[in-house]
């Protein structure tokens, strides 16, 4: 989660945050070969909702450009963390197994350095795992707030992941794409406000039922042809 939904009260039982912990499950699972003992990167850790899960397959090394976030996230569940910028990650070449990237290229205007800097810090073969939010035409209001600089299409981020090799890209958070762009398309012009998204609890078992179907197409290998998001992974293989 980011460090800021956190603020305005967002909560991990809130659909969308229990639904993305999952889908982290299963590209670890997907990618990593039931190994448990990886050296994990996690770059942007944010709230840290996803440790427990990357805490499963290896010791996590975590950065984050928040000194606020950083002191919440529980030691219990990192080797390090570290006050630290992902376009000059602070460890030493081809460091670590695994590098996850939730929701977070968005935020660096320059991130091909980024994405450069996790190149270099993995080791061959090593993994890249990301999600991103999709499409620029639904840059909204609610991007502004949490400082986005751009979303993203397929085509971008193959060009933006050329060092990479057997990039696997699926999109996420389908089934909700049309109402969900509908409000983001009228929001476009409205002052930075980060979407609040606290609901009923049958609203939010219902909604989270509906990601759940996004999670198992991908735990399969099926990509949908749009979605609020897109995952994937890729190696480093020279």
């Amino acid at each position: 989660m980011d460090y800021k939904d956190s603020q305005i009260g967002h909560i991990k039982e809130n659909f969308w945050f229990k639904a993305k912990i999952n889908l982290v499950k299963i590209l670890m699972l997907k990618t990593c070969n039931g190994k448990n003992s990886l050296r994990i990167l996690n770059i942007g850790v944010g709230t840290g909702d996803d440790l427990e899960i990357l805490n499963k397959f290896g010791k996590n090394y975590v950065i984050d450009i928040n000194k606020d976030a950083l002191a919440i996230i529980n030691n219990n569940l990192c080797v390090e963390k570290k006050f630290a910028d992902a376009r000059d990650l602070p460890y030493d070449d081809n460091f670590f197994d695994v590098a996850v990237s939730f929701d977070v290229f968005e935020h660096i205007k320059e991130e091909q350095r980024a994405i450069n800097e996790v190149y270099r810090v993995l080791k061959q073969n090593g993994i890249l795992i990301f999600t991103v939010p999709a499409f620029q035409f639904l840059f909204s209001s609610h991007d502004k707030a949490l400082h986005h600089h751009r979303r993203y299409n397929k085509k971008g981020l193959i060009n933006l992941l050329t060092p990479f090799n057997e990039l696997k890209i699926y999109y996420w958070n389908s089934l909700l794409f049309m109402p969900m762009a509908i409000t983001r398309i009228l929001k476009k012009e409205s002052k930075p406000k980060v979407d609040q998204i606290n609901l009923p609890f049958w609203l939010n078992i219902f909604l989270y039922g509906l990601l759940s179907i996004d999670n198992l197409l991908i735990k399969i290998n099926i990509s949908m042809p749009i979605g609020l998001s897109i995952v994937g992974f890729c190696y480093k293989q020279t």
